[in-house]
């Protein structure tokens, strides 16, 4: 499993959240992100997205977000994870009861 954590524009985040509603079970935002970076100081104009991801659905969402990044301020972080209960990651498993352990 791939852990995606994406920092962009808030103007951003409509096309992310759909991005993601297509290629992750979740995610989590968190608003007026501050930070500093090759744009200087950026306060409270950032989000935080963070999601984890199998990697068959990895390589579309990163695809999609190259473009969206140009040359804005943003960034995404790429981190392998392990996840408990991991099903829970898996889009073609959505709505499907799972017993733990088969």
């Amino acid at each position: 499993m791939k852990r995606l954590e994406i920092v962009l524009e808030c103007a951003q985040l409509t096309a992310v959240r759909r991005l993601l509603d297509d290629h992750a079970t979740g995610y989590t935002i968190v608003h007026d992100v501050t930070g500093y970076g090759h744009h200087g100081l950026r306060e409270r104009e950032m989000i935080l997205v963070l999601t984890v991801v199998t990697r068959e659905h990895f390589d579309p969402i990163v695809d999609a977000l190259l473009p969206m990044l140009g040359d804005r301020s943003g960034v995404v972080m790429i981190s392998d994870v392990e996840v408990l209960r991991g099903e829970h990651f898996v889009p073609e498993l959505r709505g499907r009861k799972l017993v733990h352990g088969i």
